[in-house]
């Protein structure tokens, strides 16, 4: 991988970052009363949010490196539902911003390692980040009705699953070309670097 090319993936990562700060903003604006723009902001807020969607794609390549399929991918969205009730409901989850920023960097450091760890372990480590970031996404629709809340677990589900199971093909292709296998070591940078960005948010170092 040439210094341009990496050059050129930052870029785009960046600027990918200022859209997705734009586009949260409207999503942001008003509470979804319906159901088709309950299903708008959880498609768009899976994609806004660059934390969760770069951890969506590191679960993804991890998925496809330990040729496990996306029964990780699984545990992740299961569980962020389990964080979408928690967050509607009256009880709270602490350190959720810190929480969701340590997920994604750990997520991340395990691509660029390209480590493949144990099936119970894998499944609870994705189960913990998949609450975290379901009761970080969800916090836009809280006081939805229920039809636009049941459509914005559907899109955000779809977002996950979608974008990890097309990660996991990807890393299965890429794992068996060892020429192409360092794509696998910048996505996983950049996923470590949108948990390090988050965390710096957490601890209220950005806007």
């Amino acid at each position: 991988m040439s210094v341009r090319r990496v050059g050129v993936l930052a870029a785009v990562f960046w600027v990918a970052l200022q859209c997705a700060a734009v586009g949260q903003t409207a999503v942001d604006e008003e509470l979804p009363r319906t159901f088709a723009q309950g299903l708008a902001s959880g498609v768009g807020g899976s994609f806004f949010e660059y934390y969760n969607f770069a951890a969506i794609v590191g679960i993804g390549i991890l998925a496809g490196i330990a040729a496990r399929g996306i029964v990780p991918l699984l545990a992740f969205s299961a569980a962020s539902i389990v964080g979408v009730a928690i967050q509607i409901s009256p009880f709270d989850l602490p350190f959720d911003e810190i929480m969701v920023a340590l997920t994604t960097i750990a997520i991340g450091a395990l691509v660029v390692r390209r480590q493949s760890i144990h099936p119970q372990v894998a499944s609870v480590f994705f189960a913990i980040a998949g609450l975290y970031h379901g009761y970080s996404l969800s916090e836009s629709i809280v006081g939805a009705t229920t039809a636009p809340l049941l459509a914005y677990v559907g899109g955000m589900l779809l977002v996950q699953i979608g974008v990890g199971t097309i990660a996991c093909a990807v890393a299965i292709k890429l794992s068996g070309q060892p020429t192409h296998i360092r794509g696998l070591t910048i996505a996983g940078i950049l996923v470590t670097v949108a948990g390090a960005i988050a965390a710096i948010q957490a601890m209220g170092f950005l806007g």
